[in-house]
């Protein structure tokens, strides 16, 4: 179950201090009201994916959302290789099996002054 893949990356961004200062969101992002100035993390499929017995195996984005008109532009970049990082050294947690970045960070920016950070990823977990 997808559920499953949202729910094991939330524990490893947790168990990494990963989270802090930013509101984690999943399959899409939504700006929360009054939240201009507040940072996002959203986790999204990335379709494929492979099913057996005991494993799951599935590609999602990794969306790192500056606030509007961000002061510290950098520290959302950094987030984002500070993530793929972890990645590539520490993803053991929980039931996670592997968990591997597929793609470099891509950068965009929106009209209303927001950057966003981006990454694909493919993580493997137990069932």
């Amino acid at each position: 179950m997808i559920s499953d893949t949202y729910n094991s990356i939330k524990s490893w961004l947790n168990s990494h201090n990963l989270l802090d200062d930013y509101i984690l969101q999943f399959r899409k992002w939504v700006e929360v009201k009054n939240t201009k100035s507040n940072r996002y993390i959203v986790i999204l499929p990335a379709g494929g994916g492979n099913a057996s017995e005991a494993i799951t195996r599935d590609y999602f984005r990794i969306v790192i959302i500056s606030a509007i008109n961000d002061s510290d532009v950098v520290a959302v970049n950094d987030k984002a290789d500070e993530i793929r990082q972890f990645m590539l050294d520490d993803f053991e947690s929980n039931n996670v099996i592997s968990m591997s970045p597929i793609s470099g960070i891509t950068q965009a920016n929106t009209e209303e002054g927001r950057f966003i950070f981006e990454f694909t990823a493919q993580m493997i977990i137990s069932r």
